[in-house]
This record gives structure tokens, sequence and C-alpha cells, in this order.
């Protein structure tokens, strides 16, 4: 089973952000509206830019997983739990291991916990925010064998 996800900040949250960018051309109104429409556009495009490409993406597929930057191999992962907005408040807060990677994102209330089976990986744990965490869950189990 393949499964993709790309987790953007809400879209209120995007537009807000490109907006507040693009607010910064109104300082340069008194010099010429068309320089600070021009600057105005151009940072809020840019932010849009930025969110979009600093989005981690979530990826199962050809029994790999991967998490932003990091890929693992189907073989290496151990129980997949699904966390609701409370499991992934306590494993970030008081339940968390310091060891974990983690691909967090505070706009996105859910996500899954996954063990990992590998000694040589100091990590016990990936810890993924998602929007469709039960997929990702389900996609995971079918690469881990579990």
């Amino acid at each position: 089973m393949t499964f993709r996800e790309r987790v953007f900040p809400p879209l209120p949250v995007f537009v807000l952000l490109c907006l507040l960018a693009g607010s910064f051309g109104l300082i340069l109104v008194p010099l010429s509206t068309t320089v600070a429409a021009l600057v105005g556009t151009t940072i809020a495009v840019l932010a849009g830019l930025v969110q979009y490409l600093t989005a981690p993406v979530l990826e199962v597929e050809d029994g790999w997983f991967r998490a932003g930057t990091a890929r693992i191999e189907g073989h290496f992962l151990g129980e997949v739990e699904v966390l609701d907005r409370a499991g992934m408040r306590t494993a970030m807060g008081t339940g968390a291991d310091l060891r974990a990677y983690t691909v967090y994102r505070d706009h996105t209330s859910t996500g899954i916990r996954v063990a990992l089976v590998d000694e040589r990986d100091p990590a016990p744990y990936w810890l993924v925010s998602s929007r469709n965490a039960p997929a990702l869950a389900e996609a995971l189990s079918g690469i881990s064998g579990r």
C-alpha cells in the first residue's frame, strides 16, 4: 500500500502568514505605491513558497517509510500507534524520549508513534504528525509485516 501526505499548515494560517509577510510592502507606500505593491506581493509569494517547501512529506512506498528527510526500511518498523490530540501532547511532553526522531507540526493535532526494531538505531521510535494518521498507520503496518 502506498501513502503520501504533505503536512501543510491549515489554509487560514497559510493565508494569514502570506498576508502578514506581504504587509511589509506597506512600509514603502510613502515612496511609491507601485514599489510597495511589488515588494509586498513578492514577499507574500516567497512566504507561501517557504511554507510549501518546508512542509514535511510523509511517504510509504516500495517498502520504505519517509518522514521529512529521514527514510527507513519497513522491516525495521515495529508496533504502530495512532495518537489523538491528547496522545500527541503527551508524546511531545511528559512522555517524550529525547532520542526519538520527530516530525512534529504544532498545527496538526494527530499523528503516529512507530517503534523501531533496529538495535543499531539509537532512536527508540519515530513520532510523526499527520492529518490522516489511521491511513498512515495502516500503510506502515502493511510494509512492516506486523
